[in-house]
């Protein structure tokens, strides 16, 4: 079952640092992971399909895609400015 893991983020999100270790970190894991910036084509087409919830768009935005079907993940942004990804793990087992 092929998976990969798509993180949408732009220069100037906060977490994308963050975000981008922990990409290196799913592909040291053999996981496939691709970062994008939201102003890629491609991202673009993920974020229009799969990213507007009440017409409005989060950055980042972090995406599973297996055998074609694309899950948007869900997070939360707590008041301490940590990113908590929710529903990742029931994805990748």
């Amino acid at each position: 079952m092929p998976k990969k893991i798509v993180i949408v983020t732009a220069d100037w999100d906060y977490f994308k640092d963050q975000l981008s270790m922990l990409c290196s970190q799913f592909i040291k894991a053999g996981i496939d992971c691709e970062t994008m910036n939201y102003e890629d084509q491609e991202a673009l087409r993920l974020i229009i399909k799969y990213g507007i919830d009440n017409g409005v768009v989060r950055i980042p935005q972090i995406y599973v895609i297996i055998n074609g079907d694309v899950k948007r993940i869900t997070y939360e942004i707590t008041d301490d400015l940590r990113l908590v990804i929710k529903d990742l793990d029931n994805y990748l087992k």
